[in-house]
């Protein structure tokens, strides 16, 4: 599975070191040009693939110039402005193809007015690979600037025998339409947003993305479509941005929709989009991240989910009677709910009321298997018997613990670590991860300081999104050494201490 944002890209001057912005940046404005003559080009740019049955994989791109950063020349219409574009898509040093345009501004009466945008939006037709994407852009009406240069490597990877997921288009606006032109797609008109900056002024977060060879692949079975927003650092799903939907099965399927995001905090999100089967197997993922700034961070009550509009007779919930059995299965969910959900679920200790719980419970599972909920909550359980086997620490049950937690969270770690006996050193686990989603090789360490319990604590992770401690290797020395210096990372005696060379490869 690959998972590709919809990228956002930094232009340089061509006499400048090149570097790629990543989508997990906190940069977002992106061109900032300074010349000579004071005028400072500003622009966005940003790209997105795509596949046609008819024509094959193709790639946009998404130019959007600041009207304010570049000159307008007297025209006949008033004044205009004039952006020299090239675009150059190379495979192994080879041009495969090549393309040189003036981009012209819409036409002003008063260029003490001009504060509008415009921008330019193209599609190139090229074959499965990866390509070295150049892109120059050059202000004409300033004859002293200097081109601005951008590359940035692409791969279109669209094969007939596998699910596969567009990159995700964020959107300005969109509308049905028929009318043929660069901006429409599968019936719609749609206008890019070329930023993923969404501040109190742009509270609708619209998307558009499309899904292929469902119909090929799933024939007449249903498919699961699902979409959501999560935190970027901890990957918890929020309930109130969240979808799952059953379409028919087609060569493309559109996602097209939005979110109102007035109650989302200020913070940093992914846009997951998954396709899973009948058996909730997933098949193809993709996300794009964006930032949000708002300054009211509350999640007004409006937005709650109300489960008590949820039925739950006839349904598997039904058969937990017991108050005390339904508050143990909604307390173990914990570790895989989203921030409101673990909200519900710390609010049930003292509020505990059956039916409300079973209609949670309910609604919980069927957002992540809507074909088959009771399946998904079965499999689910047998993992938390086991963490309750294997880390429950007296009273306290193992879903409790960090083990526990991390165990049901990211499945079962591919290799662990057990140094119980290290002279100097608190009992202590190394737990290493493969793969989880799109990040690998990961690690956590968890120690123990209660030296006779079976309750270890998280220590460090470079998992993003868990805990990264830089001064481990010394906090699980204390046993015997002193921490009088919060900035040491490592312990003072090395002598039989295997913490570092264990995380750097568990075995």
């Amino acid at each position: 599975m690959l998972t590709i944002a919809f990228n956002l890209i930094t232009l340089y001057p061509k006499n400048i070191a090149m570097k790629k912005l990543s989508y997990l940046s906190f940069v977002l404005w992106i061109l900032c040009f300074s010349n000579v003559t004071g005028k400072n080009l500003k622009a966005r740019f940003a790209y997105a693939t795509f596949f046609s049955p008819e024509k094959g994989p193709y790639v946009e791109t998404y130019l959007d110039v600041n009207g304010s950063s570049v000159y307008f020349m007297p025209v006949k219409e008033g004044f205009q402005a004039s952006i020299e574009i090239s675009l150059v898509y190379k495979r192994n040093d080879s041009i495969v193809y090549f393309d040189k345009y003036n981009l012209l501004s819409p036409t002003s009466k008063d260029t003490q007015q001009t504060v509008f945008d415009f921008t330019d939006q193209q599609r190139v037709v090229l074959p499965n690979g990866t390509y070295t994407f150049e892109l120059t852009i050059k202000d004409k009406n300033n004859s002293i600037a200097k081109p601005y240069f951008l590359t940035q490597e692409i791969t279109l990877s669209y094969y007939p025998n596998l699910i596969a997921i567009s990159d995700i288009e964020l959107l300005s606006f969109y509308k049905a339409s028929d009318v043929e032109s660069k901006v429409n797609k599968n019936g719609y008109e749609i206008l890019p947003l070329v930023d993923n900056f969404f501040d109190v002024s742009n509270n609708s977060f619209k998307f558009y993305g499309e899904i292929y060879n469902t119909s090929s692949i799933f024939k007449s079975d249903p498919f699961l479509l699902s979409y959501h927003i999560e935190t970027n650092e901890q990957k918890k799903i929020l309930d109130n941005f969240s979808k799952v939907s059953r379409p028919t099965s087609k060569p493309v399927t559109i996602l097209l929709g939005e979110f109102d995001i007035t109650s989302l905090p200020s913070g940093n999100y992914n846009f997951v989009v998954q396709v899973r089967n009948r058996k909730n197997e997933l098949l193809a993922i993709k996300e794009t991240f964006f930032q949000r700034s708002n300054p009211i961070p509350v999640l007004s009550d409006s937005v709650q989910v109300d489960y008590r509009n949820i039925d739950v007779k006839n349904t598997f919930v039904s058969r937990y009677s017991s108050k005390d059995e339904m508050f143990e299965n909604v307390r173990c969910i914990y570790p895989i709910a989203g921030l409101n959900e673990n909200q519900f679920i710390f609010n049930q200790a003292e509020f505990s009321d059956l039916n409300l719980m079973q209609q949670f419970f309910y609604n919980f599972w069927v957002k992540r298997n809507p074909l088959n909920p009771e399946q998904a909550w079965t499999e689910y359980k047998s993992e938390v018997d086991k963490v309750n086997k294997e880390y429950s620490a007296g009273s306290k049950k193992g879903y409790l613990t960090e083990r526990g937690r991390v165990y049901l969270c990211y499945g079962a770690p591919n290799q662990i670590s057990k140094m119980y006996n290290e002279p100097a050193s608190y009992p202590y686990e190394i737990w290493q991860y493969y793969k989880i989603k799109n990040q690998t090789n990961r690690k956590f360490v968890f120690y123990s300081e209660q030296l006779a319990t079976n309750d270890f604590d998280l220590l460090h992770s470079d998992y993003r999104g868990e805990i990264n401690n830089p001064n481990w290797q010394v906090e699980l020395r204390s046993r015997t050494e002193l921490m009088n210096d919060l900035d040491k990372q490592n312990p003072n005696n090395n002598f039989q201490n295997q913490s570092r060379q264990m995380f750097e490869n568990p075995r």
